[in-house]
């Protein structure tokens, strides 16, 4: 009787354990530390589509706050807190940074090249890498576009295997999201209305929510002023 009354003792000692085991918090992007009451959760399977997940991050920084992805795994919870401004700005970066979501799968910008799981370590330490005016990296960069109307399927398990490798990464450089749909194409000018296109490009540009991407897609024009991501 005393050893079967220790057996249940035990399995109940070892279920409380682990229903006391307090997940681990990581932190990507820049969370609002002095204010976390102004933090406002999302999961990406709230939004039926990408086109109402960028809205909402939207309206959430034109409000004053301040959007949190909430990725939860086992004893672990990742927050991911995107890159956005609430008046557009220019900020043109490399194409190397951007990720593009069709059908619930990455793929590299302007490409049918699918990216996959075992490419991600060489892709954030070679792609992802973000430089301003020094030869060092200052932070890591990722820019996820996608269509509006596209379901936002597949981009939580590439956020939970890119932080992976970053956590990997044991480095103190910040990584940083920005989540930005897929600027229209624009088809070239006639020939005839060529010079009068350029003396309006800026009429050409597309707002992208908290960003200006100017051109046919966005066009990496270097002397502008790259957003600060540290």
């Amino acid at each position: 009787m005393n050893l079967k009354f220790a057996k249940y003792l035990i399995i109940i000692l070892l279920l409380a354990s682990c229903g006391n085991q307090e997940n681990e918090i990581k932190n990507y992007g820049f969370p609002n530390k002095g204010n976390e009451s102004s933090n406002v959760s999302l999961e990406l399977l709230e939004f039926k589509n990408y086109g109402k997940l960028i809205d909402r991050i939207h309206g959430i920084v034109c409000n004053d706050s301040v959007p949190k992805i909430v990725i939860k795994g086992k004893n672990l919870i990742r927050n991911i807190y995107p890159i956005e401004h609430c008046e557009p700005m220019i900020y043109d970066p490399d194409g190397k940074h951007y990720v593009t979501f069709r059908k619930g799968k990455p793929f590299e910008w302007q490409t049918i090249t699918e990216i996959l799981t075992d490419s991600l370590s060489s892709k954030l330490a070679e792609d992802f890498a973000y430089y301003r005016n020094s030869e060092k990296p200052e932070s890591y960069l990722i820019i996820i576009e996608s269509e509006r109307d596209e379901k936002v399927s597949g981009i939580e398990k590439f956020i939970t295997n890119i932080t992976q490798e970053y956590d990997n990464l044991g480095t103190d450089l910040e990584l940083n999201f920005a989540f930005w749909e897929v600027v229209p194409h624009l088809p070239p000018p006639a020939n005839g209305m060529k010079s009068k296109m350029n003396k309006n490009a800026p009429q050409q540009c597309n707002r992208n929510y908290g960003f200006v991407c100017c051109g046919h897609f966005p066009q990496r024009n270097h002397s502008q002023e790259p957003l600060a991501t540290n």
